[in-house]
């Protein structure tokens, strides 16, 4: 048998983000084309007032990327990865520190180091934490790829180092999640 070597923990079955809570985010995101602003609005003021950390670093990525189009699409993303985890996991999601976030792009880098190097192939992280949260890497992939399509003629490559902004957020939310009490 074959071990890969990887830095990522695996994802706890209690901390996975259903497919029906997704719909349900992006479906209050998405209530009308005039909403939208208003509703990513107030989702990234409850990331402020909740996870002050995590919006602070997203503020930062997001004001480097170019044009307004990638800004407004990685905004979006973030703001649908934290409600994502909010719906889900609500007070067993606990708060994140500057410290997890600097520790988990560590650990991404040294994962997606290892794998490169591993003599299984071509692996990637990001298919990693998509074994953990399918439902929710999968989503993200097929915003990307809808925003790719819708304007092809973007600066889309910026978004790529913003991904693995996404990467690491969803994996310190994951890792903030409680366990389910059962005492109840």
């Amino acid at each position: 048998m074959f071990v890969e070597p990887v830095a990522l923990d695996p994802i706890p079955a209690y901390a996975r983000i259903a497919p029906s809570v997704l719909t349900s985010v992006l479906a209050r995101l998405l209530e009308g084309p005039d909403k939208l602003a208003r509703s990513l609005d107030a989702g990234f003021r409850d990331m402020e007032g909740k996870q002050p950390a995590l919006a602070a670093f997203l503020a930062e990525e997001v004001a480097d990327l170019p044009g307004p189009r990638v800004q407004g699409v990685a905004y979006f993303l973030a703001v649908l990865v934290f409600r994502a985890f909010e719906a889900a996991f609500g007070a067993r999601l606990g708060r994140v520190q500057t410290r997890d976030m600097t520790h988990m792009l560590e650990r991404l880098i040294v994962d997606g180091q290892l794998r490169s190097g591993g003599a299984a192939g071509a692996s990637y992280s990001e298919d990693a934490i998509a074994i953990g949260q399918p439902a929710l890497v999968g989503l993200l992939r097929s915003e990307v790829d809808r925003a790719v399509a819708d304007d092809p003629n973007a600066p889309w490559e910026a978004l790529d180092d913003f991904y693995e902004s996404l990467l690491v957020m969803v994996l310190v939310l994951t890792q903030a999640v409680g366990p389910r009490d059962h005492s109840s």
